[in-house]
Formats: structure tokens, C-alpha cells, sequence
């Protein structure tokens, strides 16, 4: 792959200090490499760096590699404090920080 991009995602500070990830992909012939776990461990890095309390982020419930990734990382279910940002987000979860 070289210095093909491979997969991105966002983190995006809040209003309320916690960090929202989103945005969370990684391309098809790159998938199953541990990229997109690479990806979220940097991002759970830089909202520790920021000093956030928490990472939250919405999902779907048929992206079932990324659920089990995110659980991983120790991401757990919660229910929503807010309508879903987009109409396919059916699954809410949150990282609380050290």
C-alpha cells in the first residue's frame, strides 16, 4: 500500500470537554489489519492529551467488526443523551477517561 491513505477518523472536541469520534474507516483491502483499532487508540490518546473525561461515539448496530472493536477498546452501550446525528446511528457508546 505504500503511502496510500488506508483509513481516517476524527476526533472533534465538544462543548462539554469529551471528544466525539467519528468518522471511523478504513479502506476494504486494508480492513482486517488492525488499522482502524490503530486509528481509535490514537484518537482515545489525543482526547487523554486534551484532558477530555470521556469519547463517545455513535454507530450502527450491523457494523459488528466495529462494535467489537470499539468494545474492545473499552467503549461500553449507553442510551443516547440526544436524537442520533444521522439517520442510520442506532448505537451510542462511551469511553470514560483516567
Amino acid at each position: 500500500m505504500g503511502d496510500a491513505v488506508v483509513g481516517c477518523a476524527c476526533a472533534v472536541p465538544s462543548s462539554d470537554g469529551s471528544i466525539y469520534l467519528t468518522k471511523v474507516a478504513v479502506t476494504p483491502a486494508a480492513q482486517g489489519r488492525g488499522i482502524g483499532r490503530r486509528l481509535c487508540a490514537r484518537a482515545l490518546d489525543f482526547a487523554r492529551e486534551l484532558g477530555a473525561p470521556k469519547v463517545v461515539l455513535w454507530s450502527n448496530s450491523g457494523l459488528n467488526a466495529a462494535l467489537r472493536v470499539y468494545e474492545s477498546l473499552g467503549f461500553s452501550h449507553r442510551p443516547p443523551p440526544v436524537a442520533a446525528p444521522h439517520a442510520d446511528a442506532d448505537v451510542y457508546m462511551e469511553r470514560t477517561l483516567p
